[in-house]
């Protein structure tokens, strides 16, 4: 029975390292490190959607209307100062024009920011490939063998293009040759020496993280693509606010371009360490806190994947901002904590209630029994008085 236990969590495993080798080609496409394919052609997700000409006709028109807005905000600005008289008529005036040619000259900016962004995150992800160029889910499932056997290493095996037989090897069975009794040893693996429960902590763990960090990068998109179309707004508002409006542009902008860069260096980390972590162990601690120290710290490495994201906007950018990209997580979250919560104290409640109603009834059936028992010791009291008088009137008859 064991040996089946053993080869279902193995088959479940492999399920996962398959789902994350998918997650990893998603995450590098969406990233923008591997490009995807439009009409038989290799071009990078974000260059293409900015370099569409759909986008670029609406951004035409945005800038149009931009233009528009710059002279009603040069306008207001103009009437406010004949007010407050606290400007000079010669910098609105500036502004007005620096609005418009900004707008250009950023157009520029942004497009040569992206293509210089993209190709540096590409070289990023290559320098971490040197000298490792380990799959993720095989380092995943090197740092959960115990024992390799019959000369296979991880390094010379794609894990996931194998069945759990030919990992697992044959084993021994009694009872006309269906219940397995012990391990022939003629796999890949020691099956009794594999770490089952980290296995499928970790698996679950990094699948969850790489899926938060993707939604992260896919929302990322979209909000370049947007802010690309609205730059020239934020660039209109320059003659009534002197640019303060283009500068929460400009540093939301910044931080939307890094934000892969946090992902892409938080993955690379994880790959290169992991091997290095399978190597340690602690002495007196025995195999199972052994085993604990490894679903820890390989917990903790799938944590730093969407957490790298904050920490490159904290450090170059604004960190407010990431909160908005996992907002549904944390509300589904909190709401599951929420919903247990009132289920606990629903059914708490409801036993509590259960528990009452059974006392209430409880101590109505000992009344009753109470009043029962009172009843009859009157009544006993009543024959036994009656009897008293009877017998006293005998007595006094005869005499």
């Amino acid at each position: 029975m064991l040996i089946f236990f053993q080869e279902l969590i193995m088959l479940l495993f492999l399920w996962f390292l398959r789902l994350i080798d998918g997650i990893m080609e998603i995450f590098s496409a969406i990233a923008g490190v591997t490009d995807v394919t439009v009409n038989g052609q290799r071009v990078n997700i974000i260059e293409y959607l900015i370099g569409d000409s759909t986008v670029g006709t609406i951004f035409w028109c945005v800038f149009i209307l931009a233009v528009g807005l710059t002279c009603i905000f040069g306008i207001v600005a103009l009437v406010k100062n004949m007010i407050a008289n606290n400007r000079n008529v010669s910098s609105i005036i500036g502004k007005i024009g620096l609005a418009l040619l900004g707008t250009m000259a950023m157009l520029t900016v942004v497009i040569l920011g992206i293509l210089i962004s993209n190709s540096i995150l590409t070289l990023v992800a290559e320098i971490f490939q040197i000298g490792n160029t380990t799959k993720l889910s095989n380092a995943l499932f090197n740092a959960c063998v115990g024992e390799w056997l019959n000369g296979y290493s991880f390094a010379e095996v794609d894990i996931t293009s194998c069945s759990v037989s030919t990992i697992m090897g044959d084993y021994n069975a009694t009872a006309f040759g269906i219940w397995p009794t012990s391990w022939k040893g003629n796999g890949m693996i020691n099956p009794d020496t594999f770490l089952y429960l980290p296995s499928m902590v970790a698996s679950i763990a990094l699948v969850i993280a790489l899926i938060v960090a993707i939604i992260n990068l896919a929302k990322r998109i979209y909000e370049i693509v947007l802010m690309y179309i609205v730059m020239p707004v934020s660039m209109a508002t320059l003659p009534l606010d002197d640019g303060a409006r283009f500068k929460v542009w400009r540093e939301t902008f910044v931080t939307k371009i890094i934000l892969a860069y946090g992902t892409v260096f938080s993955v690379n980390i994880f790959i290169l360490l992991l091997p290095l972590i399978t190597k340690m162990h602690i002495d007196g601690v025995g195999s199972f806190g052994n085993s604990m120290f490894l679903i820890f710290m390989i917990i903790g490495g799938t944590m730093v994947i969407p957490a790298g994201q904050s920490l490159f906007a904290r450090l170059f950018g604004q960190a407010d901002d990431m909160h908005a990209g996992g907002s549904f997580l944390h509300s589904a979250f909190y709401g599951g904590r929420i919903a247990s919560a009132l289920t606990f104290g629903a059914a708490f409640k409801l036993i509590k209630g259960g528990i009452g109603a059974g006392k209430g009834i409880a101590n109505k059936i000992k009344e009753s029994k109470n009043k029962k028992s009172e009843s009859a010791d009157d009544s006993d009291k009543f024959n036994e008085e009656n009897t008293s008088d009877g017998s006293g009137n005998t007595d006094g008859g005869s005499e």
